[in-house]
């Protein structure tokens, strides 16, 4: 309770005065109250300083939302064919992002082998392929073919004349041949196996350019730098400043295949596998096709 006190207005003011009131509380009566209002304020905290449960750590629902990055690392060859092939994918698995490192076959078997990370390997030919699973990166039981492919002779376009076939390489007017380096791409190697199966390597050693990977043996004759250069069929389509002369004959080298596997130390086994899967479907073999390669079988 509170106490009213009536305090007159000053005198000689008429009536209809205003008349105000002070409210006084008593002492016992604030302390009570004040005593109310510490209790009160120290519930509060206590329940400010219990426990709870963990609230989302700042950022975790962002990286829970950041697509899966899957490293496909493969030959040089497929380039154009694997991002036209995989334009697809991310629209039916939002949650993986594919990244792909193209080289030569035996120089990424390189880079796996001293420790690089890759996901998904797909090699032209299958003996960067053998050499990892002896390693023990990959699953023999785990590798699929992805496609196949031909050999062939090309020459600068307009040039054709110069060089009709194999044989003509031994001409005095071939000075250079490109051919991708045998020591770890496979392009050369299929390309060696022809020129020794038709008794020519031994005569146009001299005349041979190593390139780093068919798309550079594809550039120098492109560009005239070489007058002739074996490559796959489905480099040769990509470029109209070539022209195919000759087909590597049947039986010269052994079969052109583009062995995939998901590798053991993937950090996303399963996001691998289903880029994997993907390449394999008739909606990426078509793709893939279209560029020139054959199908698996």
């Amino acid at each position: 309770m509170v106490r009213l006190e009536r305090r007159r207005g000053a005198p000689g003011r008429k009536r209809g005065m205003v008349v105000s009131y002070r409210i006084r509380p008593r002492p016992a009566r604030v302390a009570g109250a004040l005593l109310l209002v510490l209790l009160a304020a120290g519930g509060v905290t206590a329940c400010q300083a219990a426990p709870s449960s963990p609230g989302p750590v700042p950022g975790q629902d962002a990286a829970a939302a950041r697509p899966v990055e899957v490293l496909v690392s493969a030959a040089a060859s497929l380039q154009d064919a694997l991002r036209e092939a995989m334009a697809d994918f991310g629209r039916d698995h939002p949650a993986i992002r594919v990244r792909f490192n193209f080289g030569s076959s035996g120089a990424l078997a390189q880079q796996i082998e001293a420790g690089a990370p890759a996901d998904v390997f797909i090699a032209a030919g299958q003996q960067p392929m053998d050499r990892l699973v002896e390693k023990g990166l990959v699953d023999r039981d785990a590798v699929r073919v992805l496609a196949r492919n031909r050999i062939v002779l090309i020459v600068p376009r307009g040039e054709a004349g110069r060089v009709r076939g194999w044989q003509d390489l031994t001409a005095e007017e071939v000075r250079r041949i490109a051919i991708g380096d045998p020591a770890h791409v496979p392009a050369g190697q299929y390309g060696r196996q022809v020129l020794e199966h038709l008794g020519l390597w031994a005569r146009v050693n001299a005349k041979l350019v190593l390139d780093q990977d068919v798309r550079e043996v594809l550039h120098h004759v492109a560009a005239g730098e070489a007058q002739a250069g074996i490559v796959y069929q489905t480099d040769a389509a990509t470029s109209d400043r070539v022209a195919v002369v000759a087909e590597a004959p049947p039986g010269s080298h052994r079969p052109v295949v583009y062995p995939m596997a998901v590798l053991k130390d993937s950090r996303h086994p399963a996001e691998a596998a289903a880029v994997v899967e993907f390449l394999l479907s008739a909606r990426s073999q078509a793709v893939l096709q279209r560029h020139g390669f054959l199908p698996p079988r």
